[in-house]
């Protein structure tokens, strides 16, 4: 199998190799009874993320249609199984799924401006109970971490929010357990926008252990590396 490197966040904002390539190790014959055991660690996919040139996002200059949504619907990337979502006039949703162990997803949506919030991490903070809807079913869960932040991105802004726990739901059927470790990056130009979503999609584990196989840095820089590409192509 061909070995590729990991870049980090930091290589990512500089446009700089990363020195130590990351060995690719298969995954445990059972991660359940690893992570009860409190290894339950899994190496992360060896993977080239994709990336723009070094500057901050591309600002566009008129809201994006279906020729430009078709465009970005053919970029593949190495290492990734591309799943064309959603295409239409009005927005583009692509699913780039890992081929190794951890299964990693990162799902870009864009699409043009509507009530954009400016990118001041203030005025999201304060969007805090509108964002969570990414959790769905987690929402009350007490064990389920919720947080609205911001990083950059070659000196631009970019927020976040990160979410990462379990719950579980009884009903006549049984039990049924729920998990989530993702990270939503989030930028517009105040005429379009993008989402991409990083998130962990293997075996359901404790909490943890969630964080163990998939570090909330390793998600960051999973969707700061695909809104960089975008963003330079949109």
């Amino acid at each position: 199998m061909r070995t590729i490197a990991v870049l980090s966040l930091a290589s990512l904002l500089a446009v700089t190799g990363c020195k130590d390539k990351p060995k690719r190790q298969n995954p445990p014959a059972n991660i359940g009874s690893a992570a009860q055991a409190g290894s339950g660690q899994r190496a992360a996919p060896d993977l080239v993320l994709p990336r723009g040139d070094g500057t901050p996002p591309k600002k566009t200059t008129a809201p994006l249609g279906k020729a430009d949504f078709e465009k970005l619907s053919k970029l593949e990337y190495p290492g990734f199984t591309l799943e064309v979502r959603e295409l239409t006039d009005k927005v583009v949703e692509l699913r780039y799924k890992t081929k190794d162990h951890p299964r990693l997803w990162a799902v870009v949506t864009v699409q043009p401006c509507f009530d954009c919030i400016p990118m001041e991490l203030d005025k999201w903070k304060a969007k805090t109970e509108d964002l969570k809807v990414t959790l769905a079913g987690l929402k009350d869960e007490p064990n389920v971490d919720f947080e609205v932040g911001e990083t950059k991105l070659n000196g631009q802004p970019i927020m976040y929010t990160y979410q990462v726990g379990t719950g579980e739901s009884k009903d006549e059927g049984g039990t049924t357990f729920g998990f989530t470790n993702n990270f939503y990056a989030y930028y517009n130009d105040g005429i379009n926008q993008i989402k991409v979503a990083a998130a962990y999609k293997d075996d359901p584990v404790k909490k943890e252990d969630l964080v163990k196989l998939a570090p909330k840095a390793d998600l960051e820089n999973l969707a700061i590396s695909f809104l960089d590409a975008f963003t330079h192509q949109w």
